[in-house]
């Protein structure tokens, strides 16, 4: 009789737990990023997630959730303990011509694909705005001109090639400031999130990034080798922006120092006035504001785009879920920072309809392969301290040593190197307090790109490290704050300079890689930093401060004989005029122009050091103040380019010549009180008590922590090593 009774009890239990279980995978799962101990976290029905994602890719071969290949790589990552995914749709595969109403089938099928590989899945939708290519063709007065060439419709678009193909090319393209693809696109958003969030699939959609412009990136259509946009739709938009700033023609014309301009016949700049410059390198505002104001509005129409768009998404889907979109990159913009970067980033970071941002890793090769720090493209600490959620996109498919950034997404079945780089990629991200996916580019070519063993195994073991540790507090452990602008683009030549992608790329790998740890922030964020903890702060690209901002720097972080460091000519202008002055205020020191040397040489006496630009940098200054120690010269002339000062309350080092080497920066982070974990050139990162040191060269590396513990570790091959910081073991290799 017990034994029946149990049995019975059993069954019951059996029963209502099935219950329970059906009744949970078939309620509404609500999407949130929330604060969670110090760093923004994804939540899943009040549940903190690991931001590890799997993606699949866009092109055609590879994107249907489905069919045969990706469906295999969705369930290899379910079997490792995923269950964030993201899947690409297109207003192109569900908005069709002469009807009304959006076809939603392709989405519930999407998301239904991924659930029948992972039941539990929480599925994030790259929802593409982008106008389908019959509406671009039904409305070119709505589409993005060129100010270097006529657009070339031959340049076609979709099966059997991907939906962005040409995309960087001056291909059709609706306007980004078309005011009618921002309503009717609006719309079918509108109807899309209604549709879709009241379907039985809807009810696993924890998200929506949000996708438009050049790559779904919200880049402008063919910025990185042409000049959008001349179109009517931009045309309109910049006459009606003109309006609102400066409300009369008077005060237009003041500001562009030109009466041929009114509000009615405004058009945009040509190409040769997008590129002329002033000074050297820089655009004087007194002489330049119209080509400012142009690009200003350009930046401003994408950013109000993505924002719109978010918004739509939130109000419309019925309950909570986070949104998200590709914007903020600043490092390998390919020098066209003002013609289609993310300027507007103080906009987007303070919008409460954005959840997050994302970008992909690096692609300057020499952070991108073995032995790099396979940076993110984003300002990442300024992203955390809005709240927001930063997602790094790993599509970096092997890279060898010997070859070129052409071939980056090439990839052998297996390879150790590219071992060693998934294995940066992926921990860096989560040291940092952010998150990531894996974009499977490799999909197209038959088997996904982490479709080995290894690989799995490795990833699994990753996110079953940072699922123990969710709960440890977030704590940064820099003591060096670099400081970027976004804002100084506009005041700079939109195109390839001397300092561009050396600043940007080149010069921040090696700082990377100079055994110290580092802060990033935009230049806007300083007020809502703790100074405190940082010994040296480098101004690394910020050519423009207001007063407000130098007044800052001078009375909250120029003392506790903190070092200040300028990186080529902080502040150099104030958005109002150019002027040498600016920057001896700022710095302290005395300057005087010379004229510059084809590519001018700077060498160090200690570290000995010698490098070189890649063409002579107009404006360029020598530092002529005899109160200043000398640092580094350019050795033909002797005329010193950098030079440092005691003063009362900090240490003032200016660089007339952008810094440059491994080597000179790790002395002068050193010289500043910064600790150097390592000083053999590897990159390395610390936070919240865990180090990560990756390298190109196998062998001993020598490791000093903070406690003052000494670690010589050997590893066999290229790859990483990651320590706890505390008690100095090695969690990973």
């Amino acid at each position: 009789m017990k034994t029946i009774l149990f049995h019975t009890f059993f069954c019951c239990i059996y029963f209502l737990l099935g219950f329970v279980f059906i009744f949970q995978s078939n309620a509404q799962k609500i999407g949130e990023i929330k604060n969670h101990f110090g760093r923004p976290t994804i939540f899943v029905n009040g549940q903190p997630q690991v931001p590890a994602f799997y993606a699949l890719t866009h092109a055609t071969g590879g994107r249907w959730s489905w069919e045969e290949v990706p469906a295999r790589n969705l369930k290899n990552f379910a079997d490792i303990g995923f269950r964030l995914f993201q899947v690409d749709l297109y207003f192109e595969d569900i908005w069709y011509k002469n009807s009304d109403t959006l076809d939603i089938d392709k989405a519930q099928r999407q998301v239904r694909g991924v659930l029948a590989q992972c039941p539990d899945a929480n599925v994030v939708i790259r929802i593409h705005v982008n106008a389908p290519f019959w509406w671009n063709e039904a409305n070119k007065d709505e589409c993005t001109q060129f100010a270097d060439g006529e657009v070339d419709e031959s340049l076609k678009a979709g099966p059997p090639f991907h939906n962005e193909e040409y995309d960087i090319n001056r291909s059709l393209r609706a306007s980004l400031a078309s005011e009618k693809w921002k309503v009717e696109a609006g719309q079918k958003l509108v109807e899309f999130c209604k549709k879709l969030s009241k379907t039985a699939e809807g009810k696993s959609v924890v998200g929506m990034h949000v996708s438009g412009g050049i790559y779904g990136e919200w880049h402008y259509w063919g910025f990185i080798k042409h000049d959008p946009d001349t179109g009517k739709a931009m045309i309109q938009y910049f006459r009606n922006w003109l309006k609102n700033k400066y409300k009369t023609n008077e005060n237009l014309q003041k500001a562009w120092k030109s009466n041929a301009f009114s509000f009615e016949n405004v058009t945009v700049p040509n190409v040769e006035e997008r590129l002329k410059t002033q000074d050297g390198i820089f655009k004087d505002p007194a002489q330049e504001q119209r080509v400012i104001d142009y690009f200003t509005a350009q930046q401003q129409v994408v950013a109000d785009d993505a924002i719109y768009f978010c918004k739509i998404v939130k109000e419309n889907w019925g309950r909570p879920l986070f949104t998200g979109i590709f914007y903020g990159y600043l490092h390998m913009t390919f020098n066209r920072q003002t013609v289609g970067g993310h300027l507007f980033i103080k906009e987007i970071l303070e919008s409460p309809y954005i959840d997050y941002l994302a970008a992909p890793q690096t692609y300057w090769e020499k952070s991108r392969k073995i032995g790099g720090s396979g940076n993110s493209r984003g300002i990442i600490e300024s992203t955390l301290l809005h709240g927001k959620l930063w997602l790094d996109e790993i599509d970096n498919g092997y890279l060898h040593p010997d070859t070129s950034t052409d071939n980056i997404r090439y990839k052998e079945r297996y390879n150790p190197e590219y071992e060693a780089v998934i294995r940066r990629s992926a921990l860096l991200p989560y040291l940092r307090g952010i998150g990531f996916w894996y974009y499977d580019f490799g999909l197209q070519k038959g088997f996904g790109w982490w479709d080995n063993a290894k690989y799995l195994a490795n990833m699994k073991a990753e996110r079953d490290l940072f699922m123990q540790r969710l709960s440890v507090p977030y704590r940064s452990e820099a003591d060096v704050l670099y400081v970027w602008s976004q804002d100084a683009f506009y005041y700079m030549k939109s195109a390839w300079s001397p300092i561009s992608m050396n600043i940007l790329d080149h010069s921040a790998e090696q700082a990377l890689r100079s055994g110290a740890v580092g802060d990033h922030v935009y230049d806007l964020d300083l007020e809502k930093v703790n100074i405190d903890q940082y010994k040296a702060v480098i101004f690394m690209n910020v050519f423009k401060l207001t007063e407000n901002q130098k007044n800052f720097i001078k009375k909250n972080i120029a003392k506790n004989n903190r070092t200040l460091i300028w990186n080529y000519l902080t502040g150099y202008t104030d958005g109002k005029s150019l002027n040498p002055a600016f920057v001896e205020q700022l710095t302290d020191f005395k300057i005087n122009r010379i004229t510059s040397p084809n590519k001018p040489t700077v060498k160090f006496a200690n570290p000995e050091v010698s490098y070189s630009l890649d063409a002579e940098l107009n404006p360029l200054f020598e530092i002529v103040d005899s109160k200043a120690q000398t640092l580094a010269q350019i050795p033909a002339t002797k005329q010193v380019v950098v030079a440092k000062k005691e003063l009362k309350n900090y240490k003032s080092v200016l660089c007339t010549l952008p810094l440059n080497e491994f080597a000179v920066f790790r002395t002068i982070f050193e010289q500043a009180g910064c600790h150097i974990y390592n000083s053999q050139d590897n990159f390395v990162y610390a936070n919240s008590g865990l180090l990560l040191v990756h390298s190109a060269v196998a062998g001993e590396k020598k490791i000093v922590l903070k406690n003052g513990k000494i670690l010589n570790i050997n590893i066999e091959r290229a790859g990483n090593i990651l320590i706890n910081t505390d008690t100095g073991e090695v969690l990973m290799k």
